[in-house]
C-alpha cells in the first residue's frame, strides 16, 4: 500500500478532484493520525473542518449542532456516518474500533439536531455484523442511526429540477 493512503483517503481525493466544497466537516474524529502535522495541514488545505469526539465534553451536543449547521449552511448535505465514531462500548462490531468515542444517545442527539438541513444522502459505515456480540449492539446502533439519517431525508425531501423550476 503507497504511504499514506487509508480508508479516509476518498475523501482527499474527491477533493482534489473538485468534488467537495469548503463546507465539509468531520465530528467525533479520534484515530491516531499516521503524520499528525501533515495530515493536519492537508486536511485543513483540503478545507475539511474537524470537531474532536473529546469537543462534545466541552461544547455540549447543541455546540456540536450549532458548528455543523454553520458550517454546512444551506448547501446539499451528504452524511456519512462511521460506525467507529461510537465508543467500542456502542459499537464493537467495526474495523477500526478506538476507545473514547461518542455514545449511541450523543450521536442520535446530534444527528436529530441536524434536522433542518438539505440532506440529499447518507450512508452508515464499517459495520461488520460477523464481529458483533450476541446482543448485536453495533447493528442496532447502525439500524437507529439509519433511522435517524432517513428522517432526515424524509423531512425534507430533495426536489427534482422540474419542482424547482
Amino acid at each position: 500500500m503507497p504511504r499514506g493512503l487509508n480508508h479516509g483517503t476518498f475523501l482527499h481525493i474527491a477533493h482534489e478532484e473538485g468534488l467537495i466544497k469548503n463546507t465539509s466537516i468531520h465530528a467525533g474524529i479520534r484515530a491516531p493520525i499516521m503524520r499528525r502535522k501533515g495530515d493536519i495541514r492537508n486536511d485543513l488545505r483540503c478545507g475539511f473542518e474537524m470537531i474532536k469526539a473529546r469537543d462534545l465534553d466541552i461544547l455540549g451536543a447543541d455546540g456540536v449542532i450549532s458548528r455543523i449547521k454553520k458550517r454546512v449552511g444551506d448547501s446539499k448535505v451528504y452524511i456519512s456516518v462511521d460506525i467507529d465514531v461510537l465508543d467500542p462500548a456502542y459499537a464493537p462490531a467495526t474495523g477500526t474500533a478506538e476507545p473514547g468515542g461518542w455514545t449511541s444517545r450523543e450521536l442520535l442527539t446530534v444527528l436529530d439536531g441536524l434536522r433542518g438541513l438539505d440532506v440529499v444522502g447518507a450512508d452508515v459505515v464499517e459495520v461488520a455484523p460477523v464481529y458483533d456480540n450476541p446482543g448485536e449492539t453495533t447493528v442496532l446502533a447502525a439500524a437507529e442511526v439509519g433511522h435517524s439519517l432517513l428522517g432526515l431525508m424524509v423531512e425534507n425531501p430533495v426536489k427534482s429540477k422540474a419542482d424547482e423550476e
